[in-house]
């Protein structure tokens, strides 16, 4: 399943933030071009996961044009519009409410053909509960970076909410494991 990837996915987030802080913080680089990479992958992933999941076929499709159309928006707005070592603003903005809808998708699937058994345990609730959370507020966040980025105590107050939503989104990764590691504990003779 998707969710199998989703341990070289974390990496793959561990390291971007390491070589961020680093770039950043110790050697004084932009490193704008670092996040714009990989919040394009984490909005490619996190679409493919719900493209795995969704059941409607109308929803599947509407999930693999985002996958394919995304990146050629992210391209055009760094080449043209923001820049290269500027943060993408502008089209995180579009993947921010690209990931609630899908989550809203995923939830209106459930209202539709409810599980079997506890929804506590499902791995993918847990996964779109966070990612849901995390990009409302992002959402935000995103929307006025372009105000406040010059600005040291607004930049300081919204990474600070930042910081708590990212805690939110971790923990229901972390939830999901968990779910994930019963259910198959469950499965298993």
């Amino acid at each position: 399943t998707a969710l199998r990837l989703f341990p070289f996915f974390l990496l793959f987030i561990v390291i971007v933030e390491l070589t961020g802080v680093y770039t950043g913080h110790v050697l004084h680089y932009r490193n704008g071009w670092i996040y714009n990479i990989s919040t394009t992958l984490e909005f490619i992933f996190y679409a493919y996961i719900f493209y795995q999941t969704l059941r409607d076929p109308l929803f599947k499709m509407l999930t693999f044009r985002f996958m394919t159309i995304y990146p050629a928006l992210v391209a055009l707005n760094v080449l043209f519009i923001q820049g290269l070592t500027q943060f993408h603003s502008y089209t995180v903005v579009l993947g921010n409410l690209s990931m609630i809808v899908l989550c809203c998708l995923f939830f209106y699937e459930l209202l539709l053909h409810p599980l079997e058994g506890e929804l506590s345990k499902v791995p993918m609730f847990w996964i779109s509960t966070g990612i849901l959370f995390f990009h409302l507020g992002d959402l935000s966040f995103d929307l006025l970076f372009n105000l406040l980025k010059n600005d040291a105590t607004g930049k300081e107050f919204f990474m600070s909410i930042n910081n708590n939503l990212i805690l939110i989104l971790y923990s229901c990764f972390i939830i999901a494991f968990i779910c994930q590691r019963s259910l198959v504990k469950s499965l298993s003779p």
